[in-house]
């Protein structure tokens, strides 16, 4: 009988380096949003409302490390991808292309910008808040929105197909590895975040860096949950000898 080429150790080290990207990504997340808000007009005072507050380390630093902690994220979503890729193949397919776009909007043009535009709107600020706001808002809509809505067109969907393969139990876990996803993770944070932010000013810095984070604790549940309840070598092999009919050339990464 013809076997799958499904390696569990491989996937294992692939969702550990997502694991770490996640926990970076969070971390530069944390730097980005540790800064009381100033109340503030338009879409540039909602987004980058702390701006003033943060120091020049904290945006180089946070920008940094949600880059690189970014692209470490795909490889935990390769993995995702190799462990649906033999029983449902048209899906992974999918996935993959859409862990490619993350690739390449992700870690610059949805990460790095938030430092960039933040240092640059902190710095306008003292040329003027009228100024600052009209140029903040421009840069905002101009160049972040449409990579931000790229990116989640080909994120969600993702999300959707990664939840129905493995409920589906189209992959060696238990159908119940679907809750480890990025919503699982978001909420929460955002509540918890939301909450420190509203009780006032002692706590609002603090409430605004984790409620940066959640897309960070999101990633961070997936590739943790999947690590904490990864299947056995021998439920492996019964995967393996249960789709082996079914077997389509793997994709390499």
């Amino acid at each position: 009988m013809e076997m799958i080429n499904l390696d569990r150790a491989k996937i294992r080290k692939l969702l550990i380096v997502g694991l770490l990207g996640s926990v970076a990504t969070g971390i530069g997340d944390f730097f980005l949003g540790y800064g009381e808000n100033v109340p503030m007009s338009g879409i540039a005072g909602m987004l980058m409302g702390n701006a003033q507050n943060l120091s020049d380390g904290q945006l180089i630093a946070g920008g940094l490390l949600g880059m690189f902690g970014l692209l470490l994220e795909a490889f935990g979503f390769f993995g995702i991808f190799r462990l649906m890729a033999d029983a449902a193949p048209k899906q992974a397919r999918l996935y993959r292309i859409g862990v490619i776009m993350y690739i390449w909007l992700a870690p610059i043009g949805c990460h790095m910008n938030v430092g960039v535009f933040n240092m640059a709107f902190k710095y306008l600020l003292n040329a003027g808040y009228e100024d600052a706001v009209t140029v903040g808002n421009k840069m905002i809509l101009s160049f972040c929105m449409p990579v931000y809505i790229l990116l989640f067109i080909f994120w969600i969907p993702m999300l959707a197909i990664a939840f129905r393969v493995f409920g589906k139990e189209q992959t060696p876990y238990p159908g119940y590895a679907k809750w480890f996803n990025l919503f699982t993770g978001v909420v929460p944070t955002a509540v918890i975040g939301l909450a420190l932010t509203a009780m006032g000013s002692k706590t609002e810095a603090l409430g605004s860096a984790i409620a940066t984070m959640c897309l960070s604790a999101g990633n961070a549940v997936t590739f943790g949950g999947l690590l904490a309840v990864m299947p056995t070598e021998e439920k492996f092999q019964e995967f393996r000898e249960r789709f082996a009919g079914r077997k389509q050339q793997p994709d390499n990464l």
